[in-house]
């Protein structure tokens, strides 16, 4: 059963509240951190620190992929401070990459933790649609497909990418080349 995605969803901001409905979960988890800890949800979360300190460690050497989106932001953002956020971005996806591809059970937050690790400066430059920020985002559609085994899920991949792909020009659109093969999408 695919998900039908409401195709105004990315446009009408909808994903920008998904997205910070995503982040709160930060704020919950930070202000109880010692009662979640030592109640009945503590193997989660023991569990939890083991795969993030886990993720942390794992190589990143080997994803050329990641290297040719470094070197074309690297050649186009002039901004010192913006491109330092996006190589943050990078770097942080680099490792979420690593844990799933290195994985072979994926669970969501395997996934969605880079969701929840990046920085406001990103999730800013996201939310404003600068193109750099959206291809980034469309790097990580890339990991989102490993988890459309879930019925909630199906689809959702592809649908953020045509989103992404409409808020584009043509030059940053050449960018996606690699995560919309990997995707399988045809536009």
């Amino acid at each position: 059963m695919r998900r039908n995605f409401d195709e105004h969803w990315f446009s009408n901001d909808h994903f920008f509240e998904w997205l910070h409905l995503v982040r709160g979960t930060k704020a919950i988890i930070a202000s109880v951190n010692s009662v979640l800890k030592s109640g009945p949800l503590a193997p989660m979360f023991t569990l939890g620190g083991r795969k993030s300190r886990a993720r942390e460690v794992r190589s990143t050497d080997n994803q050329p992929f990641m290297e040719n989106l470094r070197q074309l932001l690297t050649e186009s953002v002039k901004d010192p401070n913006e491109l330092r956020c996006y190589q943050e971005a990078l770097d942080d996806l680099a490792k979420s990459f690593a844990a799933v591809f290195d994985t072979q059970s994926i669970e969501t937050a395997d996934v969605f933790i880079w969701l929840y690790q990046i920085s406001d400066e990103y999730l800013n430059l996201l939310r404003n649609r600068t193109p750099e920020a959206l291809v980034i985002f469309g790097y990580f559609t890339v990991i989102t497909k490993e988890l459309e085994w879930a019925w909630w899920l199906q689809g959702f991949s592809v649908h953020l990418m045509r989103a992404i792909y409409n808020h584009l020009d043509q030059e940053h659109r050449y960018w996606l080349q690699w995560p919309i093969q990997q995707l399988g999408w045809v536009f």
